[in-house]
């Protein structure tokens, strides 16, 4: 039976995602607990995930389910047979795979009595979770090295693979005195739904030691691998290969930024495949000097429509539902860490703005997460579990980007708080133009119908210049930009600072007591005009 937890279901996220913040375990958000956590959605919508329950190194791996989205969790489900070592970081995390009739795959590294050594453990349960196999090691190879960084996936023909970093090859060209860059990447399948495995395949020699293998089936049903490899001479990119029963894999180089570095960058990739067989990923390089996270479609040559993620970008993940794909990162923002996504209704040519969640504190890696049907936002950080659903009807109203980074309508900004000085900085700015300054907040109906009509201005006459500026906290930052975004409206957005509202008001309009929709309309001449109420999309192109 399910127990309602306590949780906290927060308002539409700009009228783009509603989230759940659900804390659904108390050793899921102690101190110090490990946070790597997987997702998936199975057939039916139910939301599933895998996580560590531990005390000290003595851990459980767990499952539990929502059929809400995440507002209610059902009973803990515990998968181990006794406590043992589990790794349970988000690079490094027990993973969850469903078969075609319902069957529940979960794997999970454990590590072994040396530093950086593990064995690559499976057990499975046919009965929806009621019942578990003895967990098992999935390969044959029992030395006491590294076996890490395991990845689980189910083909279209119920197959059941694991792909992992090992580095038998390492100490074999070390025994000998030769050089050796890196580790291998290995892989096992079972073609019995767990009952029986056939490995140990060697996918590649010369991958990366400690980022995430990437795996996803394409439209063949075929399960594909994207990892980070070490190109000669000594180049860290990215590398794909489809998987095969009879192990003759042959490896093509995916990304080219020529990242040369002696180091464990801990930022694995993610792939996707749209209906159509485009490969669609998500990776993390330097370039140019710089950390970045990019967007791109993989092809036999350069991959196409790279798109920079935000600096400070971290993470990325990505998933597809039909013609809808999802991109998400985490970023750090110098006070709170932020989850931000992009939404794409046409195979990666165009993104708007998608849902953004923020939280103070420790947090894992953002997961999306995909069937036929919807594509979910997961985010497990200190005070539980956020769950954020992508709408798609409420996304395509959103600005749009093309994926070289030029705006057709531009977003939002980040939303800057607005202090008793800032409106002399946003005149001085703008002296010599027209421009409207608009105020608003979240909760007044009069507010978004006057936005409304100012993005359809903005659409007739893209020189309409606006500063928005909400009456909002600025701690409502990721609600105002999504709802900016939703409404369509192009801004140089503000929210109220940590002065006093009365401060704030006075600075803007010693004559204004807070009515809203409240607009100026500045000439060029810097001279303004102060209109109370709904401006009609006309009134909102009248520039001066």
């Amino acid at each position: 039976m399910k127990d309602r937890l306590s949780w906290m279901l927060s308002a539409v996220v700009g009228g783009l995602a509603t989230f759940c913040v659900v804390s659904i375990a108390a050793a899921m958000s102690a101190p110090g607990a490990s946070l790597g956590t997987s997702a998936v959605l199975d057939e039916a919508g139910r939301l599933w995930i895998a996580y560590a329950e531990c005390n000290g190194a003595s851990c459980n791996v767990m499952l539990r389910y929502s059929d809400d989205r995440g507002a209610g969790w059902a009973s803990p489900i515990r998968v181990t047979s006794r406590p043992e070592p589990v790794s349970a970081d988000g690079e490094n995390r027990p993973k969850l795979a469903i078969g075609p009739r319902g069957e529940l795959y979960v794997t999970w590294t454990s590590p072994t009595s040396e530093r950086y050594t593990g064995d690559i453990r499976f057990t499975r349960s046919l009965d929806g979770g009621e019942t578990w196999s003895p967990p098992i090691v999935v390969h044959r190879d029992r030395q006491l090295i590294t076996h890490r960084f395991e990845s689980l996936a189910v083909d279209g023909d119920g197959r059941v693979w694991v792909t992992w970093v090992d580095k038998r090859d390492l100490h074999r060209a070390q025994a000998a005195g030769e050089s050796y860059s890196g580790a291998a990447l290995y892989y096992a399948y079972s073609e019995d739904g767990g009952e029986s495995w056939k490995g140990d395949f060697k996918l590649a020699d010369h991958t990366c030691e400690c980022c995430r293998i990437a795996l996803a089936r394409n439209p063949e049903g075929r399960m594909a691998a994207l990892w980070r490899h070490v190109f000669p001479p000594n180049e860290r990119d990215h590398a794909l290969a489809v998987l095969s029963p009879n192990p003759s894999p042959s490896m093509s180089r995916a990304t080219f930024d020529r990242w040369r570095v002696d180091a464990c960058p801990h930022h694995g990739p993610s792939l996707a495949y749209s209906p159509d067989g485009t490969a669609h990923a998500v990776w993390f390089n330097y370039k140019e000097g710089q950390g970045r996270a990019f967007y791109g479609q993989l092809t036999e040559a350069r991959p196409a429509h790279v798109r920079e993620l935000p600096a400070g970008a971290q993470h990325a993940d990505l998933a597809i539902s039909g013609e809808t794909m999802a991109v998400v990162w985490k970023r750090f923002d110098g006070q709170v860490t932020k989850v931000e996504s992009l939404v794409s209704h046409d195979n990666g040519r165009s993104f708007a703005p998608g849902p953004a969640l923020s939280v103070s504190g420790p947090s894992d890696q953002p997961r999306v997460v995909a069937n036929g049907d919807s594509l979910l936002i997961v985010w497990r950080h200190s005070r539980g579990i956020a769950v954020a659903n992508v709408d798609e009807r409420a996304s395509r109203n959103a600005e749009q980007l093309t994926t070289d980074g030029r705006s057709q309508r531009e977003p939002a900004g980040e939303i800057k708080p607005f202090l008793r000085t800032t409106l002399e900085e946003i005149e001085r700015a703008n002296a010599g133009k027209p421009f409207w300054l608009v105020l608003w907040d979240l909760e007044c109906t009069y507010c978004m119908k006057s936005l409304a009509n100012l993005a359809a201005a903005q659409r007739a006459a893209p020189n309409v210049h606006v500063v928005t500026i909400s009456t909002d906290p600025i701690t409502a930052a990721p609600e105002l930009r999504a709802r900016l975004a939703q409404l369509g409206v192009r801004s140089e957005a503000y929210a109220f600072g940590n002065d006093s509202v009365e401060a704030l008001r006075f600075a803007i309009d010693p004559s204004w007591i807070g009515e809203k929709p409240r607009a100026y309309r500045y000439s060029k001449s810097g001279e303004r005009e102060a209109i109370s109420g709904v401006v009609s999309p006309e009134e909102w192109r009248e520039v001066h």
